[in-house]
């Protein structure tokens, strides 16, 4: 089911911003809240043991993850393409990575319910375009993601993050956000993401939750599309403020830049296209509504997580 369908009382029972998929992850104990750095600034990802890993910026968690040594594979559950959890080591530093290497294409694929789709792409290709894109916009809910070879497979690598649920656990154990507010402005701001990205592919096991209710975006391999409508524009209902700044203000010949090396030409003229939609969407929703009903400010306070 896809995640911005769900009833608002799913929705609220819904886990969602950064992290790696794996439905089946058993969560570890969550570090203390009075000791856990801001974790809207990058780089303050933890290791299996909740110990913060020593990366100051994503630049350096990017060079890790390209570069350290492969220690062991585990294949992942709860994923459609098989990924597999990687245990990296490099100068005594440990971190578990997600590496995918899916990677096809066909003309006419045809879903449940007979739905075809031209130009169906499923490639690890769009895990480091929706990371890049995502902090263009100033969101830091995707998961670092990068490129790399291992062996003899060239796909995507992206850093797990520990100690999250995924939003399948979350509404079969009927867990509820401390402050449905709050949660509900994180869901919008993922919303307007995948809106603009048109992922066909977000459901309740690539929605993860970490213990003080952030919300993380994973698994993008089916994002992208050519398409140039938006795929569920009644999902838009507000739009955080500095989201919708960046988005009118996103410069399309240095995002096509930063993007080309993932993205095709014509997956960058839809995506441009798409971004044209979503503003004027909302620009009218500010018209007819008032800015204050649409427009909201989001500042990320973690949320202490339950004994």
């Amino acid at each position: 089911m896809n995640a911005r369908r769900h009833p608002v009382a799913l929705l609220l029972a819904a886990g969602l911003l950064r992290t790696v998929s794996l439905a089946a992850q058993a969560p570890a104990a969550a570090p203390s809240p009075a000791a856990a750095p801001n974790i809207a600034e990058p780089g303050h990802f933890t290791d299996a043991q909740g110990n913060y890993l020593p990366f100051k910026s994503d630049a350096e968690l990017l060079e890790f993850l390209r570069t350290a040594t492969v220690k062991s594979e585990t294949h992942l559950s709860g994923g459609i393409n098989f990924p597999r959890k990687l245990a990296l080591e490099k100068d005594g530093v440990h971190a578990d990575a997600v590496f995918r290497d899916v990677d096809e294409s066909k003309d006419k694929p045809t879903f449940g319910g007979g739905r075809n789709e031209l130009f169906f792409t499923d490639s690890y290709i769009y895990e480091p375009a929706a990371y890049e894109l995502a902090l263009m916009l100033g969101l830091n809910n995707v998961p670092p993601a990068t490129i790399r070879r291992w062996e003899n497979k060239k796909g995507s690598i992206q850093i797990f993050v520990q100690n999250a649920m995924t939003e399948l656990k979350q509404v079969k154990e009927g867990i509820q956000p401390p402050n449905d507010q709050e949660w509900k402005k994180q869901v919008q701001m993922m919303n307007v993401f995948d809106a603009l990205i048109y992922n066909v592919d977000r459901n309740r096991g690539n929605i993860l939750i970490t213990p003080d209710w952030r919300l993380w975006m994973i698994d993008h391999t089916r994002a992208f599309r050519r398409n140039t409508t938006l795929q569920d524009p009644d999902s838009i209902k507000q739009c955080e403020r500095g989201l919708f700044q960046k988005l009118k203000a996103l410069d399309e010949a240095e995002a096509r830049k930063k993007l080309k090396e993932y993205l095709s030409t014509f997956e960058l003229d839809a995506l441009f296209t798409r971004r044209k939609l979503l503003v004027e969407r909302i620009e009218k929703m500010i018209a007819e509504n008032g800015e204050a009903k649409v427009l909201y400010d989001f500042v990320w306070v973690p949320a202490k997580p339950a004994n």
